[in-house]
């Protein structure tokens, strides 16, 4: 059982360019019914007009009808938008152009589809339903239920636990980038967050906000973003990881650079990374060798 739903475009470009937390509100602006989804199924996203293609997918929690500022309260930029006044202004401009009543300025109810595992896919992976046998009238403009087996999964890629990461053969790349140079980069970076727990692996701190997705072999392409080339970290632990003043040793303990023996982080040496509950997702031995080379 599985749903594709139309999805704003706004919506969905603001949640591939922010953090959000571990749940996003897949909001209508008029309470509705989705019954036919039950947790743990998958929601589609087909970008509206004129991309009309699936732009991402996250895994249905729960169903309920907030206020905006409840909505904001829980959600925030998990919304799609940058505060609750702009929350607000989306819905009344959605009502304005389905209904000819206004919904109430202030404060109004909204329907709230609560999604995790959030997975957005980069334009060039963008695919259409109807090749994989799942047709998707443009006349639906809310919701259509499937009850058959999903063959969008595995038409999109995302089998890479079913093999070991590799270390990838190419010039890596050590400093940002946009995220058109770096394919995925948030499909990786929510992959990693949800296999940790949305928590640093060495603090344990729980800021979405301040949590990276930090590569262990630096990013050569796609591959790159295997789940085993990922450790979760707070910004501050990133920067000093890929600066090699951080290390991680084969027994997943932590190993802090002399030159930092004056500051706050000396006291992590030989910390115990906290590791995925999935053992295929524990980081690559290879890829922490690979990085203790830049150790110093």
């Amino acid at each position: 059982m599985f749903a594709i739903a139309p999805t704003d475009l706004d919506w969905f470009e603001r949640l591939r360019s922010v953090p959000t937390g571990r749940s996003v509100n897949f909001w209508t602006p008029t309470p509705w019914s989705v019954k036919g989804l039950g947790v743990g199924n998958r929601l589609y996203f087909m970008l509206k007009a004129p991309i009309r293609k699936i732009g991402g997918y996250g895994v249905f929690r729960r169903y309920t009808e907030m206020t905006a500022s409840e909505a904001w309260q829980t959600y925030g930029r998990g919304n799609g938008v940058d505060s609750q006044a702009d929350l607000i202004a989306k819905i009344e401009g959605f009502v304005q152009k389905r209904a000819s009543r206004r919904v109430s300025s202030i404060n109004p109810v909204i329907g709230c589809i609560e999604l995790e595992g959030i997975v957005t896919l980069d334009d060039d992976r963008f695919v259409s339903p109807e090749p994989f046998g799942h047709p998707f009238p443009q006349e639906i403009v809310k919701i259509k239920y499937f009850h058959e087996p999903d063959r969008l999964a595995s038409g999109l890629g995302e089998s890479l636990l079913n093999r070991p990461f590799e270390l990838v053969i190419g010039p890596v790349s050590r400093k940002p980038s946009q995220r058109k140079e770096r394919k995925s980069q948030s499909a990786f970076r929510q992959q990693i967050l949800h296999n940790y727990g949305y928590r640093c692996c060495i603090y344990g701190e729980s800021v979405v906000e301040l949590l990276e997705a930090a590569h262990i072999q630096p990013y050569v392409n796609e591959q790159s973003n295997h789940p085993q080339n990922g450790l979760c970290l707070r910004v501050d632990l990133h920067r000093l990881f890929d600066e090699g003043l951080l290390a991680v040793s084969d027994e997943f303990t932590l190993m802090v650079s002399p030159r930092l023996a004056n500051t706050s982080y000396a006291g992590l040496q030989g910390g115990k990374l906290t590791l995925p509950a999935n053992a295929s997702a524990h980081p690559s031995s290879e890829a922490l060798a690979l990085h203790r080379e830049s150790f110093r």
